[in-house]
This record gives C-alpha cells, sequence and structure tokens, in this order.
C-alpha cells in the first residue's frame, strides 16, 4: 500500500476525510486550473457558497479566503487546527503563545488553500468521484457510531450536517484521486536506491523493544453516554466471547474492528515500546505471542488485542525494513512533486486571504510563497 507524505495526509485531512475513520488517502494540486477549471467551478456555484453561520464561540470568522472566489470556511480552519492540537492533549487556544498560534493558522489555512487548489483541478480533469463511492464512504464512517442519532450529535458539534459530511468526502476521494492517478502512480523507488539510503543512514534503522499486534476496536466517541458506553463494553466482551471459542480473530477484526486497521484484520503493525497508549501498551507486553488480552479501554474505546510477535532492542535487518523505507522514500518523492505542483497552482490562481496572518502560508512545514492577490 503507498503511503503518503505528511503534506498529503495534511491536504487530505484538508479536505475532508479528518472526519470519518476511514484510511487515509493521496491527494494532490497541480497548474493553474485551466478555462475547463473555472467552467467545473461555474457548474457549482451553491457548493462553494454554501457558507454556513458562524459557529458559537468560533475562533475566526465565516469565510477566511477564497480561491478562484471559492469560499475557504473558518469553521474548517478551525477544525483543522483542533486536530493538530489533539496530539498535545486539546490545550485551549488562548493559553498558546501568540506566535504558536499565527504557525498553525499559517499551516492549516495552507493545507486548506491547497485542498482547494487541487479539487478545482482535479474536477477540471473529470477526476471527481462518483455519488456511488462518495456513499461507499459515507457507510463506513456512519458503521463508527452505534446509531443515527449519535452521528447526528457528533456532526452537529462539528458544525455539520449529513449533506455537509457527503460534500467534504467527495471532496477528499476527488482530491485523492487526482493524487493518486497523477502522481503517486509515476513515481518508483528500485532496490537499489532503497540498498544505498540503508547503507548511508544504517543508524536511523537502531529501534526500541517493538511489538507487532492486532485488536478489535469498538469506538466510544467523546461525550457518549453511560449508556452508549456500556453498549460499546457489552459488544467488546461478545467479540471477545467469540475469540476465546476459537473464531478467526483476524476476521472478526474485519468485520467489527471500528478503525482503518479492520481492511487488515485489526494489523496495527510492528511498534516501538512508548509509542502505543498506555494501557494498550501495558496489556500487549503482557502477553505472550500468540496471547489474546482481555477487554482494555482506552481514550478512544474499548480494544481486544493478539500479539503477533515481539521484538528485542537492535538494529534492523534490511529486508525487514524494505517494505516501509520503499514507501518512506516513495512518499518523500510524492511529497516534493505535491509542493512543486501546489506552487504551481498558487502562482497562477487568484487567491484572496480574508484572515490577517503575521507570515505566509506554508505546506508540511515548508514555507511557500507569497499568493497573487
Amino acid at each position: 500500500m503507498i503511503q503518503f507524505s505528511r503534506l498529503a495526509i495534511c491536504i487530505l485531512i484538508a479536505a475532508g476525510l479528518a472526519f470519518a475513520q476511514v484510511p487515509a488517502k493521496p491527494q494532490t494540486s497541480a497548474p493553474k486550473p485551466a478555462p475547463p477549471a473555472q467552467k467545473a467551478a461555474a457548474k457549482e456555484p451553491e457548493e462553494a457558497e454554501q457558507i454556513p453561520p458562524d459557529m458559537p464561540g468560533g475562533l475566526f470568522p465565516s469565510v477566511v479566503a477564497r480561491v478562484n472566489g471559492r469560499a475557504v470556511l473558518g469553521r474548517d480552519l478551525e477544525q483543522r487546527i483542533q486536530s493538530e492540537l489533539a496530539p498535545i492533549g486539546n490545550p485551549e487556544w488562548k493559553n498558546l503563545k501568540e506566535d504558536y498560534q499565527q504557525e498553525l493558522i499559517a499551516q492549516s489555512l495552507g493545507s486548506l488553500v491547497a485542498a482547494e487548489l487541487i479539487y478545482q483541478k482535479a474536477v477540471s480533469m473529470g477526476l471527481k468521484a462518483t455519488d456511488a463511492e462518495v456513499q461507499a464512504e459515507f457507510s463506513k464512517t456512519a458503521k463508527s457510531f452505534a446509531s443515527d442519532a449519535e452521528m447526528n450529535i457528533a456532526l452537529a458539534n462539528r458544525g455539520m450536517d449529513r449533506p455537509s459530511l457527503t460534500r467534504e468526502l467527495g471532496r477528499s476521494l476527488t482530491v485523492a484521486r487526482y493524487v493518486n492517478d497523477t502522481i503517486a502512480k509515476k513515481i518508483t523507488v528500485t532496490p537499489t536506491e532503497v540498498n544505498e539510503y540503508y547503507a548511508s543512514h544504517k543508524s536511523e534503522f537502531n529501534h526500541p523493544e517493538m511489538i507487532r499486534t492486532s485488536h478489535i476496536l469498538i469506538i466510544v466517541n467523546e461525550g457518549a453516554t453511560p449508556e452508549r458506553d456500556k453498549l460499546a463494553l457489552q459488544r467488546a466482551e461478545m467479540l471477545l466471547a467469540r475469540v476465546k471459542k476459537g473464531e478467526d480473530f483476524a476476521k472478526l477484526a474485519k468485520e467489527y474492528s471500528m478503525d482503518n486497521t479492520a481492511s487488515n484484520g485489526g494489523d496495527v503493525g510492528l511498534t516501538p515500546k512508548g509509542a502505543l497508549a498506555p494501557e494498550y501498551e501495558a496489556a500487549a507486553f503482557a502477553l505472550p505471542v500468540g496471547g489474546v488480552s482481555g477487554v482494555v479501554r482506552t481514550q478512544v474505546g474499548y480494544h481486544i488485542i493478539k500479539v503477533a510477535e515481539k521484538k528485542k532492542a537492535g538494529i534492523s535487518d534490511l529486508e525487514e525494513v524494505r517494505p516501509a523505507l520503499t514507501g518512506y522514500l516513495k512518499s518523500q518523492r510524492i511529497d516534493t512533486e505535491l509542493l512543486r505542483v501546489v506552487e504551481g497552482l498558487r502562482s497562477s490562481t487568484k487567491i484572496v486571504l480574508l484572515l490577517k496572518i503575521s507570515g505566509p502560508l506554508t505546506f508540511g512545514g515548508v514555507t511557500a510563497s507569497s499568493p497573487r492577490p
């Protein structure tokens, strides 16, 4: 499976898949949308101008930028920033230093602008996702909720509804197709290049103690009621009983697990000690290879964990890391090409920033030139 760089993932999240519990997909940009792009935009003026009201207590105005006249929403900027803050404990915006606030705005707004540029280009090339593809993605998202009501509440908490979620999923699938078809498919990494990188960066493959696990995850969304939590626990306990009776773990994970590892039979992969949630890790390292845990609670929900492999600290052999290293090198090349394409689009597109920021936009940590007014 193709791995994508931080830049590509940031753009994909900005395009709309942050809400869905689905595997991240590629995205990119390209030279300026030519007249066909403007035609495509003209076909869907209602999409660009469906401006929702300001969110109560929102940080930004309704519209923070326009790309070829199409709105970039303040609501989306706030959600993008929240996704960046989540891994560090969701600190309150008012408690962040001003320079860090500005950095987050520049990066997040840059991702949103890039996503809009890429989307417009993809539509102009006839790469827009079909209704059937969007509906399939919507169904995957809906499966992570216990009921329609719970999903509606979660959407409302993000200032969204079902039509707006459908729209965002369609945009992200379109962007993903563009990246995959126009960039990712054209980039190759040879075995010789992998060998050379490994030989000259051997110290990078020093690893601590590691463990490969699979899990079945029953998600408990933030703010879930005690009744919902209890139902999730009961469901996990029912699945654990089926595992203990000898049913195939991977098959159960594929059918019932609620995160993107489900498609791989729940395989979380080989992870270093310290990289997993503390409760998950403690349970996993306490098991023998082949062992299955009881129901383990973490912040995201209830897990049933199976240990497939344990590795002592040391240097990984080349053949062990070859698939991941090949993916890493490919992702770097995708990143380079993606940034080139984004810059090409920006240099020939009318971008109006409606939010004052202290510095230029950045994409994936790379500073971009000033947009053409």
